[in-house]
Formats: structure tokens, C-alpha cells, sequence
């Protein structure tokens, strides 16, 4: 579905939060308020009120199944140190029988240490997401970062020492913008074009020069990271009185490396959903 001849406009918005965005696709009830409410109580932690007010509305959300972020509302939140722990308990009786054997994992570090001196080696992350695809990658908030209301995000690759956490995004926001982002554009999956299809939008691709044309300034828009690509970028642009949707994922450096979708919704006013 390529669009041709696309009219360029001035209004459009580049400055909507990924909450801002799901609000005018239609998905406006915090659906899942109470149970976050709930979970925040058992493990005694508080989100950050940007990852609060996100998922209060992508919970489950259809059109986010496949994004790098974690929105299952039967999930409940884990942290690194969980994690650790679980390796911990499989290969415990192992490790037992032989503790010298050379291929132990890094685990058995964490395993001969008590817990409380793991900070020694790595802080506590809240996991709140990865590349839905393979699985290689996980994204965390420190777990003395979560009293700011927009913390940063890190990121670890499978192929580091777990204590290798590098900086992702300055901005919690930033990464929830590209976890949206990338998965609006459709690059990996059709998931999101499918459900915001059943919702009365109308999806369609943008090339590179329909992109060029239909936002003036592609700068303004293309300001988070994406995961995808060598030096990739990616944003969203809304316009309220048209209700028409872009969003784009861009190499820097690559100009071949493009996707980009539009939305358009057909029957006036957003359904909630």
C-alpha cells in the first residue's frame, strides 16, 4: 500500500509522549491502573509516573504485541537481581557437584556471593523490556533511579558480562517513544497496522520521498535511537485536525535503510478502545 503525491502540511506535532499518541489512536481507558496499583505494592516499588501513565494504557494493548517493551498485564515486574536468582537456582545442584569445573557461567560468580554484595558488582534494574524478535537484548530502569519521574534507560546485550549495562536513552520517555515508534512502523511486524486497521485506520506505506514531502522538517521528528539499523533514528508526528498519524524509522547514513508508515483514520472520531 504505497501512497503517492502526498500534500505537505504544517500541522503536524512532533512533541506528543508515546501515552499522548495511544490516547488519539482510540486507547484512552487506563485499563490497567488498579492491577499496576497492586503490583506496585507487592514488590514495593514505584514506577516512574511516565511508565505509570504508559501503562496504564498499553496494557495488552493489540497494536504493541510485538513491540520491545513489556505491556502483558498477567506479567508481573522483575528485576535484574530476580533474574540472577533464577539462573542461580537451575544450575545450583550442578555447581555443588562440581565447583571447578572451568565452564561454569558468570552466575556462579553472583552464586558464591551473598546477595547483599551484589551491588558490589552490578545495581538493580527493573526490566521493562527487550527486542521481541530474538531476545538478546534487555532494557532496564535502575532501581535507584525509579524515585524521578523520567529516568534513564540502560541496555544489555546477551553477549556482555551482566554487569555491562551501557546507556540507552537519558529519557524514559524517549525509549517508550521508540519502543512505540518502531513498532508503528511496521519495519518487523505488521502487528500494529493490522490492529489499528480493526480500529478504522487506514495504513498505508510511505517511501522516503512521500516522507520528505508530507513533513517538512524530517529533524524535528526523527529525534530517539532505534534499535534497528546502524545509525538509526525513528519519531512519530500526529495531526489532531486530520487525524493522520506518521511514523518513520531512518539510517542516518544509509539512505536505503527507510520504513515508514501513515495512518489515517476513516470514520471521524477515535473509538476508545
Amino acid at each position: 500500500m504505497e501512497r503517492k503525491g502526498c500534500v505537505i502540511t504544517m500541522g503536524f506535532n512532533y512533541n506528543l509522549t508515546a501515552a499522548q499518541i495511544l490516547q488519539e489512536l482510540g486507547y484512552k481507558d487506563p485499563v490497567a491502573k488498579e492491577a499496576l496499583i497492586q503490583q506496585q505494592q507487592e514488590k514495593n516499588i514505584r514506577l516512574p509516573s511516565v511508565l505509570f501513565e504508559f501503562l496504564c494504557l498499553a496494557s495488552d494493548c493489540p497494536l504493541l504485541a510485538t513491540a520491545d517493551i513489556g505491556t502483558e498485564s498477567q506479567a508481573p515486574f522483575s528485576t535484574l537481581y530476580e533474574e540472577i536468582q533464577e539462573m542461580i537456582d537451575e544450575d545450583q545442584e550442578y555447581w555443588e557437584e562440581h565447583p571447578d569445573d572451568p565452564d561454569n557461567s558468570e552466575y556462579y560468580q553472583y552464586y558464591k556471593l551473598p546477595r547483599e554484595q551484589w551491588e558490589s558488582r552490578v545495581p538493580d534494574y527493573l526490566l521493562i523490556g527487550s527486542d521481541y524478535g530474538a531476545g538478546v537484548v534487555s532494557f532496564g530502569i535502575r532501581l535507584s533511579d525509579l524515585d524521578q519521574d523520567d529516568p534513564p534507560v540502560y541496555m544489555n546485550h546477551e553477549c556482555d558480562a551482566i554487569a555491562d549495562w551501557k546507556l540507552w536513552s537519558k529519557s524514559l520517555s524517549g525509549y517508550l517513544m521508540m519502543a512505540l515508534c518502531d513498532a508503528l512502523c511496521c519495519g518487523e511486524y505488521k502487528t500494529a497496522a493490522r490492529a489499528l486497521e480493526e480500529q478504522g485506520w487506514a495504513a498505508s506505506k510511505l517511501t522516503r520521498e512521500d516522507f520528505t514531502r508530507l513533513i517538512p522538517d524530517p529533524s524535528a521528528m526523527l529525534k530517539e535511537l532505534s534499535l534497528y539499523g546502524t545509525e538509526s533514528v525513528c519519531g512519530c508526528a500526529y495531526d489532531g485536525e486530520r487525524k493522520i498519524l506518521v511514523a518513520v524509522r531512518a539510517d542516518r547514513k544509509n539512505e536505503g535503510y527507510f520504513y515508514g508508515m501513515e495512518y489515517r483514520k476513516q470514520n471521524g472520531e477515535t473509538q476508545n478502545v
